[in-house]
């Protein structure tokens, strides 16, 4: 074990660990992070990648596909309420694991009741619980990793989450093509229960007490936040219409596979590998960048993602094409699941979990209309041009996005704190 002295902190032991100097606390949090994510991994591909896939293959109509598309975004309509409730709280670590306990013991019910609408109510109710975990996500983070690691560490444990969600991807297309999708979701169900329990298992920072209680949740004030903080307001404006974009196709992708090209779940499971290939890469590269180099430009690449994946599938339609729009799309997300987290640090230091409440909000609103009009509309338009649309939202994100940035220059974005 390399151990070196903390500058200016005699007696407190420092680490060095893949090029980095952290302390035994940090280690531990990275330790438990990483073996917690990877047990979490096969929930991930299961619950992410095959859940609408299984309801479509179980009989599922394209109006189901939609609100299946449309339920993570339901429960983080409310979020700016439970940032609040958190922020007051002032321990955000019990709002994380216990939401994520039961809704991974929930994703059982589909497996023992493969039936469509069994499938709609279980992930309803499962995203409402993610609407309650994920700006306690955003507070808890800064507790547990300082902000010149966290790029870094964030990037590693998913990098190694994603080298075992590649094969995975594949068995689980396999083992659902060959005795029917139960046995992948039970099997998530049991390894996501005990992922969350080996987190909880995390240390957090300790913190002087509040000598002033947080605000209470105000929609003016929500406003007034980002109304004086011009970067976040270009940031919230480009994710709107590239998330947009990106929430109006996904459920087409999954009708344009099943229906439309008639792929078997092993198909699918090989495009999934696709997906997770981009994102193990994307994640080792853009941890390094979030913290080396300026972060505006890696999220732009994440938000041109989301505009490039759909026109594929709209203008060639192939399963050449699914296979690069997946790829893509692994790119993108990485992007966005680091990077936005990244660049909210950076613009709202000790108001992570308002400012991120604001943007699962917007999240809430894009990605309930999005797949509902677009399934909606699936029986009156092409899927390539309802694509093509999507492709049009996604543009205009990244150009709202890069005119931001340019007006910015070079230099750091401000902070809302």
């Amino acid at each position: 074990m390399h151990q070196v002295q903390a500058e200016g902190r005699p007696g407190r032991a420092r680490l060095l660990k893949f090029g980095m100097v952290m302390s035994p606390r940090v280690w531990l949090n990275a330790r438990i992070d990483l073996a917690a994510t990877c047990l979490f991994s096969l929930f991930n591909v299961v619950m992410n990648q095959f859940f609408i896939t299984f309801a479509l293959k179980q009989g599922a109509s394209n109006a189901e596909a939609g609100l299946l598309a449309a339920a993570p975004a339901v429960g983080l309509i409310f979020s700016p309420l439970w940032a609040a409730l958190i922020e007051r709280s002032g321990k955000p670590k019990p709002y994380v694991v216990l939401p994520n306990l039961v809704g991974r013991l929930l994703i059982l019910l589909p497996a023992l009741f493969p039936d469509p609408q069994v499938y709609v109510a279980t992930a309803f109710a499962f995203q409402l619980l993610m609407g309650i975990q994920a700006p306690a996500y955003a507070a808890f983070l800064p507790k547990v990793y300082p902000p010149d690691l966290r790029g870094r560490l964030m990037g590693y444990v998913r990098m190694a989450s994603g080298v075992l969600m590649i094969p995975m991807s594949y068995l689980v297309g396999v083992w659902a093509e060959a005795s029917g999708p139960s046995g992948p979701l039970a099997a998530a169900s049991l390894m996501g229960v005990a992922s969350i329990l080996l987190f909880q298992k995390m240390k957090l920072r300790k913190e002087p007490p509040r000598r002033t209680a947080p605000p209470r949740f105000s929609p003016r004030s929500q406003w007034e936040l980002v109304k004086s903080n011009r970067p976040l307001a270009a940031f919230l404006g480009a994710t709107m219409f590239a998330g947009f974009g990106n929430m109006l196709a996904y459920p087409l992708y999954q009708i344009f596979q099943v229906s439309y090209l008639g792929l078997s779940n092993t198909e699918i499971g090989l495009t999934r590998v696709a997906y997770f290939t981009a994102l193990l890469l994307t994640y080792l590269v853009a941890g390094r960048m979030l913290d080396r180099f300026d972060i505006r430009y890696t999220l732009l690449a994440g938000i041109g993602a989301y505009a490039v994946v759909p026109m594929l599938y709209g203008l060639w339609g192939t399963y050449e094409a699914v296979m690069l729009g997946n790829f893509i799309q692994g790119m993108g997300e990485a992007i966005w699941d680091i990077g936005i987290l990244a660049f909210i640090f950076r613009l709202a230091p000790g108001r992570e979990g308002a400012v991120f409440s604001i943007h699962l909000m917007l999240f809430g609103i894009r990605g309930t209309v999005g797949p509902l009009l677009s399934t909606g509309l699936s029986g009156h338009l092409t899927l390539s041009w309802m694509l093509l649309f999507a492709s049009v939202c996604g543009w205009i994100g990244t150009l709202l996005f890069a005119g931001g940035m340019l007006r910015r220059g070079r230099g750091e974005p401000e902070s809302a704190g």
